[in-house]
């Protein structure tokens, strides 16, 4: 009986202390925390300090250089670095892909929330937005059928830290940019 306890015991105490954090979201292996070195060194991304409380470095998709997600064409792809650590992914669609890439989001992370809100055009008409969301760790992705425009679909993926982060530069900033009025 005393062994069976233990073996129990011993069970429970390593699944505890042995158990891992889920695994980062990433795009294409660029995972979110990973280093600014892994993009900088290559030729597909151009990197800046945008100057900004978005992040201390920030890297785009260049403008010749053609990705996808899902099998749809990439319009934009952006890498929001805070101490050189990857915090925000946001790359942009066009809205009408925008079912394939939340169907093969939901096919590897599984069923998200989805919730939805009325978004307007200029002309007053009503649309439907579908955002789909996963936590995973201290981590969110987030799909958002519109995102600024109506042909504009959005896929963030971002870490808390970078959301608090960027929370806490942008009041300074906004106080500095109202002395300019």
């Amino acid at each position: 009986m005393r062994i069976l306890a233990f073996g129990l015991f011993f069970l429970f105490l390593s699944s505890t202390t042995f158990a891992q954090e889920p695994e980062p979201f990433d795009f294409k292996g660029m995972a979110l925390g990973s280093d600014a070195s892994s993009v900088e060194g290559t030729s597909r991304f151009h990197c800046g300090d945008p100057k900004s409380p978005i992040a201390d470095r920030s890297c785009s998709l260049r403008y010749d250089v053609k990705e996808t997600i899902a099998g749809a064409p990439v319009q934009g792809l952006s890498l929001y670095y805070y101490s050189g650590k990857l915090e925000t992914i946001r790359i942009t669609v066009d809205q009408r892909n925008f079912s394939q890439v939340a169907a093969a989001l939901a096919e590897k992370y599984g069923e998200g929330a989805v919730r939805t809100e009325t978004v307007h055009n200029r002309m007053g008409a009503a649309f439907e937005n579908a955002i789909y969301s996963w936590r995973r760790g201290t981590a969110t992705l987030e799909a958002r059928r519109y995102s600024g425009k109506l042909d504009t679909s959005l896929v963030t993926y971002r870490t808390d830290f970078g959301v608090a982060e960027f929370e806490r530069r942008r009041g300074p900033a906004a106080k500095e940019k109202a002395k300019d009025l």
